[in-house]
């Protein structure tokens, strides 16, 4: 029984270190529509945050320092390096005093929605979810966050637009590329060392059938015997572009989201009446790879060294 409950532990261990606890910081969060086109001042430290839980359509008040812990409980592992903590709780602040100020007139400051702000999960639900672990993530995550507070990501004395996700291509995408939106700090860079983490590969296989039905919003398919997708268009970063589907030029955004690829930078076979989905990376692949950042953290770089890498001609301040 020892020897059961031990492997049992090492595998926790495993799983904790190489994912968030709310796996959904890897779809794409959408960009910011309106960002300011001015100085938005920082906000009060000592401020209530109003967070709207999308579940269940309630809006909770918090502390600013609890609500970063939520976010970077949820968006990051706690068992990554603490100036990786570090950086993504400076991200969380910044990202959020941006949607803070878009926000404004709401009934809530930000929301928990991943996919147009960032992830978020209580104190009492992070707890839980650690089990024996609590005390000793709550306490590496709340340091983390004493140690930055109030630290933004600035370019040009603006906040920038902090996006990031869980594991790049080996490179990162520029902005324009994946969103149309075109942002001087988020432009490629190297972060090859991503392709070291355990989960850098996925595959994902379809039978014809369910690729039309699951295309069925963008294209209709009405040959399944033979390959149907063909003239694939990448980034420079190697991400899908655009492919054409039976005719019909789609995006790589979008055929991601239709098949719940883990990133757009993938490689497509077909035999046998089944499609395979050869992927790297996971997430949209802009602004900061969250392994890339614990990677490193690893080597000695501390968060501010690991922002500036990742959000160019960017300072913290």
């Amino acid at each position: 029984m020892k020897t059961v409950y031990i492997i049992t532990m090492l595998i926790t261990a495993l799983l904790m270190l190489t994912l968030p606890l709310c796996a959904k910081n890897n779809i794409d969060r959408l960009p910011v529509s309106a960002l300011p086109t001015e100085n938005v001042q920082a906000v009060d430290t000592d401020e209530t945050v109003k967070v709207k839980l999308t579940d269940s359509n309630e809006v909770i008040n918090i502390s600013l320092k609890d609500y970063l812990f939520g976010v970077v409980a949820a968006e990051m592992p706690a068992l990554y390096e603490k100036e990786a903590l570090k950086a993504q709780a400076v991200v969380a602040y910044t990202y959020y005093i941006l949607k803070k100020d878009s926000n404004s007139g709401s009934d809530y400051d930000i929301s928990d929605d991943f996919t147009t702000d960032q992830s978020f999960i209580t104190v009492e639900k992070a707890r839980e979810k650690w089990g024996d672990g609590a005390d000793e993530f709550e306490n590496k995550i709340r340091s983390a966050i004493d140690e930055v507070f109030g630290k933004r990501v600035l370019y040009s004395g603006k906040p920038a637009y902090t996006v990031y996700h869980a594991i790049s291509f080996g490179v990162t995408e520029n902005a324009v590329d994946v969103w149309g939106n075109e942002y001087p700090y988020l432009v490629s860079v190297d972060s090859s060392f991503d392709k070291l983490e355990k989960n850098y590969l996925s595959k994902n296989t379809f039978t014809a059938e369910e690729l039309k039905n699951a295309m069925s919003p963008f294209v209709s398919i009405t040959n399944t015997t033979e390959n149907q997708i063909t003239d694939i268009v990448r980034t420079n970063a190697g991400g899908v572009k655009s492919a054409n589907i039976s005719g019909v030029s789609v995006s790589g955004q979008d055929i991601r989201k239709a098949l719940s690829l883990r990133s757009s930078n993938f490689e497509v076979s077909f035999a046998d009446g089944v499609y395979t989905f050869d992927v790297k990376g996971y997430g949209h692949s802009v602004g900061m790879s969250q392994y890339g950042a614990h990677y490193l953290a690893m080597q000695g770089k501390n968060y501010k060294e690991i922002l500036e890498h990742y959000y160019t001609g960017c300072t913290v301040e």
